[in-house]
């Protein structure tokens, strides 16, 4: 699965992973406690109604971003970092999304709504299309995940969610999540680590059933910071190929 696609999914759990009660406040789902030691349902409940109220006090993100690509068959782990930038939905007001990459790419992925650009400088292309039509045959069971805004009511028919562990990753402690499908899919398991300071994801690893897997990583975040809608926009030279097939 190209970067592109893992992009979508994971940031659209950015919206989705944080709105993990239904309409009468209860958990959607959760894994069965078991003698291990997981958490009781109520406390995960307690995890998923501080992630809900981070989602409704978000009006913005900033980060830098890493993201990890492993081919487990053959042992090769590519790397590219960018940054991102968020903001979601509000009123009458589009979800928007962005994310440059400086290295090794300088590719651009853009999302404004249902809008979606693809922007690759090195082979002179730039794909535009929606992002239903992005999805499509692409992500296999999951498309619903994909969304800046979507509710994790489309997931819990899906996903069992299930609390691990406690952990710090780069500097964080956080609080790790897995989500793992009731059916066959495109993947086997995605785990989320939650930043125990403001209860927003800061990492996310997708396992592919073939063993691949995708670890994406948010690092210097900043919460609410003004970004004009401006931000989005992202400036095609003339003579770039359009396409709308990734």
């Amino acid at each position: 699965m190209n970067k592109f696609l893992i992009s979508l999914i994971v940031l659209g759990l950015v919206g989705s992973a944080t709105t993990g009660l239904d309409s009468a406040g209860s958990l959607v789902s959760a894994a069965t406690p078991t003698p291990s030691g997981a958490l009781p349902q109520q406390m995960l409940t307690g995890i998923l109604n501080k992630m809900e109220k981070a989602h409704q006090e978000l009006k913005s993100l900033r980060a830098e971003l890493s993201q990890q690509k492993t081919n487990s068959q053959i042992g090769i782990t590519d790397n590219e970092y960018g940054s991102l930038i968020y903001k979601p939905s509000a009123g009458r007001a589009k979800g928007k999304l962005r994310i440059d990459y400086t290295r090794p790419s300088k590719d651009t992925i853009a999302l404004v709504g249902d809008n979606v650009i693809f922007y690759q400088p090195r082979i002179n292309q730039v794909f535009k299309s929606t992002l239903a039509k992005a999805a499509k045959g692409k992500v296999g069971g999951f498309s619903q995940l994909i969304g800046l805004d979507g509710s994790i009511k489309s997931m819990a028919s899906s996903y069992n969610i299930e609390f691990l562990k406690d952990e710090t990753i780069n500097g964080q402690k956080t609080t790790l999540l897995r989500l793992t499908p009731k059916s066959a899919g495109q993947f086997t398991a995605i785990d989320i680590w939650v930043n125990q300071q403001n209860w927003i994801p800061a990492q996310w690893k997708l396992v592919e059933r073939n063993g691949d897997f995708t670890i994406v990583s948010l690092k210097n975040v900043q919460l609410n910071t003004p970004i004009p809608d401006a931000a989005f926009n992202v400036a095609i030279p003339s003579g770039v190929k359009v396409v709308d097939k990734i």
